[in-house]
């Protein structure tokens, strides 16, 4: 039930309708009246649409890819690379890891790129001819069948013999 409060609030009384509760049956009896209200549930979200067509798609695992758009926001274009991650059955854009490229920083950045993709080449032939020079272990000649497998033989003591504290 519905009931007015008057509360005091500085020098003046402010009355605010409020919904009085005056028993634990009265409570049951109001919620089960709003389930049977079909009160609409909270809708699904739904994940963001990508400003833009997407000129690049490279997948990092399973669940997660890196996408790169050319995008516009208020009639500049630009250059969107971000990671999105795969999230209840949709693609959702990851706020903190991405960048955007403006226009006229696109060259100096295609120009990093192609020096990484030197500097990835010059490691790859680095690598490769380090592995060529590196020396092989020579391998064991012995069958496997002659090899020795069983523990060296131990040696007998008399009971008396043995001392671990000994000096001797």
């Amino acid at each position: 039930m519905l009931g007015l409060i008057q509360m005091w609030v500085g020098d003046h009384i402010m009355e605010r309708w409020k919904l009085i509760i005056s028993s634990s049956d009265e409570l049951r009896n109001r919620a089960e009246q709003l389930r049977q209200a079909n009160l609409p549930f909270r809708s699904t979200a739904t994940a963001p649409v990508e400003n833009g067509p997407r000129v690049a798609t490279i997948a990092r695992s399973a669940d997660e890819e890196m996408r790169v758009n050319w995008s516009e926001f208020e009639c500049r274009s630009f250059v969107q690379i971000r990671i999105w991650k795969h999230r209840s059955g949709q693609w959702w854009p990851d706020v903190k890891r991405g960048l955007c490229v403006r226009i006229r920083e696109l060259p100096s950045f295609a120009a990093a790129i192609a020096d990484c993709l030197d500097l990835m080449e010059a490691q790859r032939r680095e690598r490769q001819e380090n592995q060529a020079n590196r020396p092989v272990p020579p391998r064991e000649t012995t069958p496997i069948a002659e090899r020795r497998t069983d523990p060296l033989p131990l040696q007998a003591h008399e009971p008396g013999e043995f001392d671990e504290f000994a000096t001797g």
